[in-house]
């Protein structure tokens, strides 16, 4: 891959105390990759260093804030450096925050490189906040400076990787599997391809999914839903709901719509004939098997919710058609909202005996899915935040399940 580091002053490590892009551009550069650096240092420019590993591109640095309305020339010949140092490239990092980093972004962006940036132990405040929320991914050495940034509002995929973390070797590995999930997004053609696949399965969706879905739970199987205005004014959350139907994620979808959940599955769910056409209609997305990208995968879906997405999970696990008791949860769907700082919004279904022309044409009992109130996160601590939530949750599902039995004839 061809990789371009941006750094303010590369050769004094670009003044970054924790992370040593010298370092880190030669470690890449062992492993294959031609890097690219853009400083704003101007002896070495346009030349390697002395182990042919990188090459070095200098950028003016204008110290007043008007400077280039005066230094033209200069200020194009820093534009067509920078337009070099990115011709051909895969991926941008951008290792602070900066007037160069900036510069540089935006050429990255009409050039459609995807970008990188560093978050490195840096105090938080306003002027980096403006410069930060222009990324989709940031990375950072540490859990506790991906927390600050959480506690703070901000909504980009977090990568935490550094020696602290993992080994140098895997560290590196790490970045360069981050690098490749974003360059493969580069290409335009592929871009468009899957614009023109989102809307036209948008489209699909609301147009013939939802309608036949809705006159067959509602009008063929007697279906119910009640409480859907809790779900007024959700952005982002997680749902949770027992699992007692093959169709009951066609329930939560049908409460949901107008939004559309991303429902995390079993692999064997997807790939089934029936109903893996449905789950796969609805938004399912496979849960992979290998527990090392299991990881990987929830950081997937926090990002997803840090961008206003709606995820369902069933945290018993596994269905049991017609199971009227509540079994015990599983962490992973409060451990995912904790994580992410969003409300949880728990739903059960609950069965009763068919009535009036139901009686004639069915013999199963009917589901009814009662949407409950979202119950916002109450600690800081993701831990202890899950641990609480999933109690209060699972003790609220089962009174009502439980009253629900009662009342049954």
């Amino acid at each position: 891959m061809v990789i371009v580091l941006v750094a303010n002053n590369f050769h004094a490590d670009g003044d970054i105390s924790d992370f040593s892009v010298k370092d880190f551009a030669e470690k890449l550069s062992n492993r294959g990759h031609k890097i690219r650096i853009i400083t704003y240092d101007d002896e070495l420019t346009g030349q390697k260093n002395r182990e042919n590993s990188y090459e070095i591109f200098h950028v003016l640095k204008l110290k007043l804030p008007l400077a280039s309305l005066f230094c033209r020339r200069e200020y194009k010949l820093s534009a067509m450096n920078i337009n070099k140092a990115l011709s051909g490239a895969n991926v941008v990092h951008i290792c602070q925050p900066s007037i160069l980093g900036k510069k540089v972004y935006k050429a990255a962006k009409r050039s459609a490189i995807p970008a990188v940036a560093g978050f490195y132990n840096e105090p938080e405040n306003i002027i980096r906040w403006l410069f930060y929320r222009n990324f989709s991914h940031i990375h950072c050495l540490s859990k506790s400076v991906a927390a600050q940034l959480r506690a703070h509002g901000y909504k980009a995929w977090l990568h935490v990787i550094s020696n602290e973390q993992d080994s140098p070797e895997n560290s590196v590995r790490r970045m360069e599997i981050m690098y490749s999930s974003l360059s493969g997004k580069r290409d335009k053609n592929e871009y468009a391809k899957g614009l023109l696949f989102k809307l036209f399965s948008r489209l699909f969706y609301t147009c013939f999914a939802i309608p036949l879905m809705k006159f067959w739970m509602h009008v063929v199987l007697g279906a119910r839903i009640r409480g859907k205005e809790n779900l007024k004014g959700l952005r982002s959350a997680v749902t949770v709901c027992n699992h007692v139907h093959f169709l009951d994620s066609v329930m939560v979808a049908l409460a949901l719509f107008p939004r559309k959940a991303t429902f995390p599955t079993f692999t064997k769910n997807i790939k089934s004939l029936w109903p893996g056409k449905i789950v796969r209609i609805l938004g399912g997305v496979p849960i992979p098997e290998n527990i090392s990208e299991v990881k990987t995968f929830f950081n997937e879906m926090e990002f997803l919710l840090r961008k206003n997405h709606i995820v369902h999970l069933f945290p018993e696990g596994i269905v049991r058609p017609y199971d009227t008791c509540l079994r015990s949860f599983k962490k992973g769907a409060f451990y995912l909202a904790a994580q992410a700082r969003v409300p949880i919004v728990p739903m059960i279904i609950t069965f009763e005996p068919p009535k009036r022309v139901y009686r004639l044409i069915r013999k199963k009992p009917v589901m009814t899915l009662h949407v409950g109130k979202p119950i916002e996160p109450v600690d800081t601590e993701p831990r202890e935040d899950a641990q609480h939530r999933m109690k209060v949750i699972y003790k609220r599902m089962n009174s009502f399940a439980k009253r629900n039995i009662e009342q049954m004839p």
